[in-house]
């Protein structure tokens, strides 16, 4: 990926390479929120602007420069920082809130990606567990506000390690996610997943997955729990959020897994967003 050479910084341009923060305003961040371009549509626009307005509401704050008319605001910045940077296919936008003086500040930054749809990995990833700090479930865990520093300590620990991604535990030793993005196990006609009562992050592409799952006639659940065994039962595992896509796991330990379901939720997935 290549980032954009503006940042939009509060409604104005400047050049990237010249954009700095200071110490007060690094102070000032509340969250990060990412969303996905492809051409000229921002697929899980909505969700997004739903999410954002929940967090805001988390540090008893509004912003109606970008709530207000559906996210007609939010939506316009958007289109201004891919059409500064010429990135008219595929790009991640990544918005930051501030707040500073008791006033909200905002930036928006760009990166092009090297594909404009959402396409399925063909090579599969490799996972292992990651144990050393278990996620509690809280009021927050469901989001990226109370799931971040656990995703920063996992990528840490995914340096150099012979694995593409770790998954998180539960304090019962239960799987419930993988960094920013939510985990499913299919076997036969059944998927499972983690719930956000044992702690699992809630990815925004969740809702639109439930209903594929349906018109593909399988049974979704998530009441279980997932546990390390039943990683090595499944047939297929994929992680999947609204950044990324659909991701599919080939490899846990000494087992191997197919995609023959995965492909076809993917396929429909993708379809949605496909101009």
């Amino acid at each position: 990926m290549s980032s954009g050479k503006y940042t939009l910084v509060n409604g104005t341009f400047i050049p990237t390479e010249e954009y700095r923060i200071s110490r007060e305003e690094s102070d000032a961040i509340l969250f990060t929120e990412r969303i996905r371009a492809v051409r000229t549509a921002f697929p899980f626009f909505s969700e997004t602007l739903e999410r954002i307005k929940l967090e805001l509401l988390v540090f008893n704050q509004s912003f109606a420069e970008f709530t207000d008319l559906d996210g007609k605001g939010l939506k316009r910045q958007l289109e201004r920082t891919l059409t500064k940077n010429k990135q008219f296919m595929g790009a991640i936008l990544t918005i930051q809130f501030r707040l500073l003086n008791q006033k909200i500040q905002y930036t928006i930054q760009s990166e092009k990606l090297d594909t404009a749809d959402y396409e399925l990995n063909e090579k599969g990833l490799y996972i292992d567990i990651f144990d050393q700090v278990q996620k509690p479930a809280a009021s927050l865990s469901n989001l990226s506000l109370g799931s971040a520093v656990y995703w920063s300590i996992v990528r840490n620990y995914l340096y150099g390690a012979p694995v593409d991604q770790l998954l998180l535990v539960n304090t019962e030793d239960l799987v419930i996610e993988a960094p920013q993005s939510n985990i499913y196990l299919i076997t036969g006609d059944r998927i499972r997943g983690a719930s956000c009562e044992q702690g699992a992050y809630l990815d925004i592409s969740q809702l639109l997955l439930l209903e594929l799952f349906s018109k593909l006639n399988l049974n979704y659940s998530e009441n279980e729990g997932i546990t390390i065994e039943d990683l090595r039962k499944a047939d297929e595992i994929m992680i999947v959020n609204a950044i990324e896509g659909i991701r599919w796991v080939v490899g846990f330990e000494g087992k191997r897994y197919f995609n023959n379901t995965i492909r076809k939720i993917s396929d429909s997935f993708t379809k949605g967003f496909i101009s």
